[in-house]
């Protein structure tokens, strides 16, 4: 059969659990970052799937989560070796459950005629792009050929040279020095804590995970300051945002001063700023930083390869929210930064209706 799909179209988003006894929740567009084997396994029990798992699952030198992840998409629980590997998450290897057919049929690659939890699956791969882009589909028809072809091209794509970039914008000079300097002070004065942070379910935390994020914030409520950063924001930076991407900024989101701590290991790993509906209405990010002197903590944005971007004290870096990014560990001493988001008018008005829903709805 034919998928829905093409080469060349960005793979659509979903999230499934894992297949292991954790059950964990997996959103697909933070797998981004490294390419991605997505093997539809139908119920993973045919002789071909299972053989051309075992094929797959002897490729350490491919699969190892950096280079490459095998994601395996179950409609059942599997048997055999295929059901053992699906309980036990290895490096470079993740299986998710997909037992009402959802993803497959987003995919296309549910056979005519069936529906419903008995959609019957036919076992093709997608390789993806570490942007999750289409770059190959193959369906299973032999095993060893299926395997080999799949591999194949999986080395053919990983082994071109990333030189893309990311589409950032860099301003510099929007908060003088002594801005800079004066933001830290406050936040020393008043110290760093978790503030509560949105998941893809759209329920607000008050803890971050530690594995996925260690940075303590304060919000700015000092008058002189905030009248600073408005205007700095105003007269500097929001020119040169409508130059660079035709967007009128109107509304800047929080006014927050983060601090990444080498003592911690402070990071965020990879995630996007506008997935969840209380958090729809943000356009652009925008991270200034406001010292110099630390290691590491520079923003990454794996959907583009792994070139670092950072800046000087005072200087904005501004991209969407809807890219995938990261801040890697601090290694030596402290980074702060000045961190919120932008939007306008029409984005504003997003956000007063999601905050009427949640209200009605008792969140």
């Amino acid at each position: 059969m034919t998928s829905i799909l093409n080469v060349g179209e960005p793979a659509p988003w979903f999230s499934a659990a894992t297949c292991d006894t954790s059950g964990e929740n997996i959103a697909f567009n933070e797998l981004a970052g490294r390419h991605i084997v997505l093997f539809f396994l139908g119920a993973g029990e045919e002789p071909s799937v299972q053989s051309a798992l075992a094929a797959f699952t002897q490729r350490t030198d491919l699969f190892d989560d950096d280079r490459a992840l095998l994601l395996g998409i179950s409609s059942g629980p599997g048997s055999g070796g295929s059901r053992e590997r699906m309980l036990q998450r290895q490096p470079g290897q993740l299986f998710l459950d997909d037992s009402s057919g959802a993803i497959a049929r987003g995919y296309g690659v549910v056979e005519p005629g069936t529906t419903g939890t008995q959609s019957k699956v036919h076992p093709t791969a997608f390789i993806l792009s570490p942007a999750l882009q289409i770059v190959g589909i193959v369906p299973l028809t032999e095993p060893t050929a299926f395997a080999e072809q799949v591999v194949s091209l999986l080395r053919e794509h990983s082994g071109k040279p990333a030189f893309q970039n990311a589409p950032v914008l860099i301003v510099p000079q929007v908060f003088d020095r002594s801005l800079c300097a004066q933001l830290i002070e406050l936040y020393e004065a008043a110290g760093g804590r978790e503030i509560g942070a949105i998941e893809n379910k759209g329920e607000v935390v008050q803890q971050f995970d530690p594995k996925f994020r260690k940075r303590l914030d304060h919000y700015i409520s000092d008058e002189d300051a905030l009248q600073r950063m408005r205007v700095s924001v105003e007269r500097r930076l929001a020119p040169m945002v409508y130059r660079a991407f035709q967007f009128p900024v109107t509304r800047i989101e929080r006014y927050l001063v983060g601090c990444y701590d080498a003592v911690t290991g402070g990071y965020f790993r990879p995630h996007r700023d506008n997935t969840a509906p209380p958090v729809a209405h943000r356009r652009f990010a925008l991270t200034i930083n406001l010292n110099e002197g630390y290691e590491g903590g520079h923003l990454r944005f794996p959907e583009y390869g792994n070139q670092p971007y950072s800046a000087a004290p005072g200087d904005a870096i501004v991209f969407s929210c809807s890219l995938l990014h990261e801040v890697t560990p601090v290694t030596q001493h402290r980074r702060y930064a000045f961190v919120t988001f932008l939007y306008d008018e029409q984005s504003h008005r997003v956000r007063e209706a999601n905050k009427a829903r949640a209200d009605l709805s008792g969140r």
